[in-house]
């Protein structure tokens, strides 16, 4: 069983968990964009059409009960969506491509949209600037989240890739990758059903570089 290293101190028989990170929910580039429907825009999705980036986000405004929302075309490892109660819903864009979606009352009236996703190459260094084909690895979306969780990462050559999640004592609690992959953009899904609520620690790796994000599971 393999383990994380992380310290430990012990007061008056109360362990006290010391976790240093430097985590980043969400990058730092990441966007909301925000669709409205409904009363003043009538039977039409304003703006009805995006071109946005991997890692932004999606929310529409408006009546879902009178409205209701639905994906009718994602790219492939995209998950559908739907909504039909409340007033706001948001999607998480993890995967690049061509998203179309629709009111499942009026798509005959034309109340129908869509937005393509596209996806940077690269990581982000201390300047902002990207450096294509570099070995990434996004926070986690959604974080907090329940009771899954998609992670996105890019490697730059072929390599023999792992992607493991440790508790908070360091414990291996789920293997989500370990095979060899090929150079490109990657996103892969963890199912926490059956965990408990808390901190956890995703920690991918690709031959010699490694690289771990705080995942916050929330019940």
């Amino acid at each position: 069983m393999k383990t994380l290293s992380i310290r430990v101190f012990q007061k008056n028989r109360a362990i006290v968990w010391v976790i240093v990170f430097f985590a980043v929910v969400g990058t730092a580039h990441a966007t909301t964009h925000i669709i409205q429907f409904g009363g003043s825009f009538g039977l039409t999705y304003s703006p009805n059409f995006l071109s946005i980036s991997v890692g932004d986000t999606v929310e529409w405004e408006g009546d879902f009960i009178t409205d209701p929302l639905s994906s009718t075309s994602v790219p492939a490892g995209a998950q559908k969506f739907y909504q039909g109660t409340g007033n706001g819903f948001t999607y998480g864009v993890t995967v690049a491509g061509s998203y179309q979606y629709q009111c499942d009352a009026h798509s005959s009236s034309g109340m129908i949209g869509s937005f393509t996703a596209s996806s940077a190459t690269g990581v982000e260094n201390g300047e902002g600037s990207f450096r294509p084909g570099a070995f990434s690895m996004r926070q986690n979306y959604p974080n907090p989240f329940n009771p899954s969780t998609t992670m996105s990462f890019s490697i730059a050559s072929k390599s023999f890739v792992s992607m493991k999640v440790f508790n908070v004592i360091g414990r291996e609690v789920a293997t989500i990758v370990s095979e060899e992959l090929s150079p490109g953009n990657y996103t892969r899904q963890w199912y926490a059903n059956g965990f408990a609520s808390g901190f956890y620690f995703c920690r991918l790796q690709a031959g010699a570089i490694s690289e771990t994000k705080t995942l916050i599971l929330l019940k």
